[in-house]
């Protein structure tokens, strides 16, 4: 009753503003004063969640109270809330969006490869672990690793973990060289020779490393009953190996360094991730963040095991949905399927190297139509090529029979695949649009050029008649179906240059646009990543736009975003970013003019937004990748 009362109440606010005193108190005797009030904006609501070019409404004002918005609407109308205690911010005209959801995104990945946030944790002399990242161009870094190695170990303290590596570059200049050559130049007995008194990490600014035997020696100790593996990104030494074995019995460092890399994020404007956080010891350092107020953004958890048998996986389809404003499961997808799987006709060469996990009989499928059959959810699932996804429309198809669902309890469920980097295929659409699935699409591989996933690798070995397969938007939103964004890479700098591309679709190293039907228009890229993106994550009903009742998450954008040309959206920044109310990032400039202390990582000391987060382009590719 209360609810629909300050519904009605606020609703004749908004359309009859002027008030007598007397019936202004009893108004905000019913709703309260507002804690912040901003006005002299332009505020992109983002409230049409339909496939037009619509952004819905756009307005001047918005008033917020606790974590929630109280109101939206005109200057006279919303300032006209205001108490003698609320925080009136006069925007001067800046844009104002809702917070950026990124629905394949790895904070937890990203904490352990980019450097900011884990030298502002781990600092040098920190008692817990030296961290050392090499420096020098990409030959300098290959020349000089045993150097690195040998300072680290004379910084180390006998039985310290080590966690050295390659350094990307601030905007990925040095990947395409470092990539493929990095670690296969490393030997575990090289590092037993160099580090025989400590437990050492290698990294290549990936998920993927190398470990001494001191530190395998420290992994069977831990985890006795697991087998061990030197290389890979499964199984202790891969995701795990860092915050449940180098961080064992330590989940508040864990937590911290989390909140430093959501943090980073936060200053570009995401403020929600939907990912596997991988380990237990990721999952328990949210919890915390969680519980005790301190998440500067949501995380939206798909389960990726340990155990992925069936009564698992029920208890997991169980738990859809369930959660806080802040960590909340949103399904499972178990093993990630296949690499570049895919049906097109290449060379026996390419041939050998596609990766397909979800054939029959394959354990990866296995969980896939255990996942469906307990009437879970399948979501955050990494996919790499056409053959994948028809597989798994096989299995949602034939489980959800098995189940008994119909049509419409499967399409509630809002299946969903990522990366979208080699499908749908034209004739996989309908399908995809009837089973009321979603589709996660990154945009980075447009740009992007290393080997195995990404566009010109596609161009390369599969032909330019596939290239439409890349990331196929503007064919996916003309279906009606809903598709979102994502990085998938440690540069949260290069959010609105990702979007560019989805718009222009050019790939700067190839000097070629690839496949430009499939380019869409701006606000197809910004409903991606907001109002879609909540449906994805399964809170439309408090994310995603900037609407009465929902989380006050917004940022605060230095240009117009809806007004510029269209080649100086990679420029833009985000100047104040809103949480929950809260501010998570607030830069100098804007903070000086609202009188208003800096907020955010560019109060650390190596001030990370100047010297390593300034957009400066996608990195060269090397000869030996152009196209001839």
């Amino acid at each position: 009753m209360f609810f629909r009362e300050s519904r009605f109440i606020l609703l004749f606010l908004l359309i009859f503003p002027v008030f007598s005193s007397a019936q202004n108190d009893a108004v905000q005797d019913t709703l309260g004063y507002p804690d912040m009030v901003i006005y002299n904006a332009k505020i992109v609501t983002m409230d049409d969640a339909s496939f037009t070019a619509s952004p819905g409404t756009i307005t001047q004002a918005m008033a917020i109270r606790d974590d929630k918005i109280l109101a939206v609407g005109s200057d006279r109308q919303i300032r006209a809330l205001a108490g003698p205690d609320t925080r009136q911010i006069n925007l001067d005209g800046r844009t104002v969006l809702p917070g950026f959801i990124l629905t394949h995104e790895h904070p937890t990945d990203w904490a352990w490869t980019e450097p900011t946030g884990l030298l502002h944790v781990f600092p040098e002399g920190n008692e817990h672990i030296v961290v050392h990242f090499l420096e020098g161009d990409a030959q300098e870094q290959l020349a000089n690793w045993e150097d690195g190695l040998r300072e680290a170990v004379n910084k180390a303290k006998p039985g310290q973990w080590i966690l050295l590596s390659s350094d990307w570059g601030a905007n990925f200049e040095y990947m395409p060289e470092l990539f493929p050559t990095f670690l296969p130049q490393i030997s575990r007995q090289r590092l037993d020779e160099l580090a025989p008194d400590n437990p050492v990490r290698v990294k290549n600014s990936w998920v993927d490393g190398l470990v001494n035997t001191r530190a395998l020696e420290e992994i069977a100790r831990i985890f006795p009953e697991q087998e061990i593996e030197g290389r890979g990104n499964r199984g202790p030494t891969g995701r795990q190996l860092e915050p449940d074995i180098m961080l064992y019995n330590k989940v508040e460092l864990n937590a911290e360094l989390l909140k430093a890399q959501m943090e980073l994020w936060a200053a570009h404007g995401v403020t929600v991730y939907g990912s596997s956080p991988y380990t237990i010891g990721n999952l328990n350092a949210l919890r915390i963040l969680d519980e005790e107020g301190r998440m500067p953004g949501r995380f939206a958890w798909s389960y990726t095991g340990p155990d992925l048998h069936y009564q698992t996986l029920r208890l997991i389809s169980a738990l859809l949905g369930n959660g806080t404003d802040y960590l909340w499961n949103i399904g499972a997808h178990g093993e990630r399927s296949g690499g570049n799987c895919t049906t097109l006709p290449a060379s026996d060469r390419v041939k050998a190297q596609e990766d397909c996990r979800l054939e029959p009989g394959d354990d990866g499928r296995r969980v896939k139509e255990d996942i469906v059959r307990s009437g879970g959810r399948i979501a955050a699932m990494h996919s790499g090529g056409d053959k994948d996804i028809d597989h798994l429309l096989d299995v949602i198809e034939t489980q959800s029979e098995k189940a008994g669902l119909s049509l419409e309890e499967i399409r509630e469920r809002r299946h969903a695949f990522d990366h979208a980097s080699g499908a749908p295929r034209p004739d996989q659409i309908p399908r995809i649009k009837n089973l009321g699935m979603m589709v996660s699409m990154i945009n980075t591989v447009i740009w992007e050029n290393r080997t195995g996933y990404d566009a010109s690798y596609r161009l390369r070995n599969y032909g330019a008649e596939y290239i439409h397969l890349s990331v196929p938007r503007n064919s996916v939103t003309k279906a009606g179906i809903m598709n979102t964004q994502e990085i998938d890479r440690a540069l949260p700098q290069f959010l609105f240059y990702n979007v560019w591309v989805g718009m222009t679709r050019y790939n700067s190293g190839v000097d070629l646009v690839l496949a430009p039907e499939e380019g869409t228009d701006l606000m197809t890229q910004l409903k991606a990543l907001t109002i879609w993106g909540a449906y994805y994550v399964l809170r439309e009903d408090r994310l995603g736009s900037l609407e009465q009742g929902k989380l006050a998450d917004f940022i605060v954008l230095d240009q117009d975003l809806l007004n510029i040309p269209t080649d100086d959206i990679p420029e833009v920044k985000v100047l104040m970013t809103v949480i929950g109310g809260k501010t998570v990032h607030l830069l100098p400039d804007l903070a000086d003019e609202l009188g208003a202390p800096t907020t955010g990582p560019t109060t650390w000391p190596t001030n990370p937004l100047k010297n390593r987060y300034i957009f400066k382009g996608p990195p060269p590719i090397p000869d030996y990748m152009r196209v001839q």
